[in-house]
């Protein structure tokens, strides 16, 4: 539960209420982070998952064999596998047939980014059903930009996507009090202010780099980690800056959308700095394509409804 207080008294300014806590916060919640695997356990069969995709000698056998063992997951796994997402046109009817179709590494992400949503509350308050509704948005939005860029698809932009403000969604849950001042100074400010300057002015951290130190705490993917830890800043990406790319691009269509829990549609700008990167997978890469892709966004968001709703009965 988000809570909105009034935290001004007479005579002080914003920038006096903002710094005077920053350091003892930006520190409380490093050390919620640091205890991220006892607070927040993904479950003990994703942890065999990955040590067996990630062993050398594993078998498609071996990871059936664990999936298995655990029939909710089970469950979950076919219904994303056969929904529209994938387009297969033959009923996926086993894990063994899902590991062999999907491989190694998309049945582990599949299956990281379910037990990740388990961990987080996704109803309840107004705000934090928004949220989610704009991370499944941004998530099917990441996947739509990289085939708008010729890239080769895979689940990875898709979980990208979905799990690129896990950040804020923490904050919102397990600190509420303090993202509560966040939501507090918008509305009492009437925008003065940006959300990502109040982030760094209250927290001394961004949700983005929040974000990428739980994906990885969770032991996902460094493309994963670095596409959410830098989807503000695309083009400040060491790691395939053009996955980071697309997660941007999917976050701004979204925001202009209005499919956002903020009124941040008119603050987000597009990393102009990361457009040479992009034209080398389009070229010309310019406003007519932005315009074309905010044009197909609702398409594509009720083209991959089946597989969005498989993700939501998680």
């Amino acid at each position: 539960m988000v809570k909105k207080e009034c935290i001004f008294s007479e005579g002080d300014t914003v920038e006096e209420v903002l710094f005077s806590e920053r350091d003892r916060t930006r520190e409380q919640i490093l050390g919620v982070l640091s205890r991220t695997r006892d607070i927040l356990a993904l479950p003990n069969v994703v942890h065999e998952i990955l040590e067996v995709t990630s062993g050398k000698n594993s078998s498609a056998s071996d990871l059936t064999n664990i999936i298995e063992s655990d029939p909710a997951l089970t469950s979950k796994i076919l219904a994303v596998a056969n929904s529209a997402y994938y387009g297969f046109v033959k009923k996926i009817s086993s894990i063994s047939h899902a590991v062999v179709i999907l491989g190694f590494r998309e049945i582990q992400n599949i299956a990281l980014s379910m037990s990740v949503l388990q961990l987080f509350d996704r109803k309840g308050t107004v705000f934090n059903e928004q949220l989610w509704r704009h991370s499944f948005a941004v998530g099917v939005g990441t996947r739509m930009v990289a085939g708008h860029l010729g890239l080769k698809l895979d689940g990875k932009y898709f979980v990208a996507g979905l799990l690129h403000d896990v950040g804020k969604i923490f904050l919102s849950q397990y600190l509420p009090d303090m993202f509560g001042r966040v939501l507090s100074i918008l509305e009492m400010q009437d925008n003065t202010y940006t959300y990502h300057s109040l982030e760094e002015w209250i927290f001394g951290l961004s949700h983005s780099d929040i974000g990428g130190r739980l994906l990885s705490s969770w032991l996902f993917p460094p493309e994963i980690v670095n596409a959410v830890s830098h989807h503000h800043q695309p083009s400040m990406s060491e790691h395939e800056p053009v996955f980071s790319a697309c997660v941007h691009i999917a976050d701004l269509l979204c925001s202009i959308k209005g499919i956002t829990p903020l009124n941040d549609q008119f603050f987000l700008t597009l990393d102009a700095d990361i457009l040479p990167v992009v034209a080398g997978y389009r070229e010309g890469f310019g406003s007519e394509d932005m315009h074309r892709l905010l044009a197909q966004l609702d398409t594509e968001i009720e083209r991959q409804s089946s597989f969005v709703s498989a993700f939501k009965r998680t």
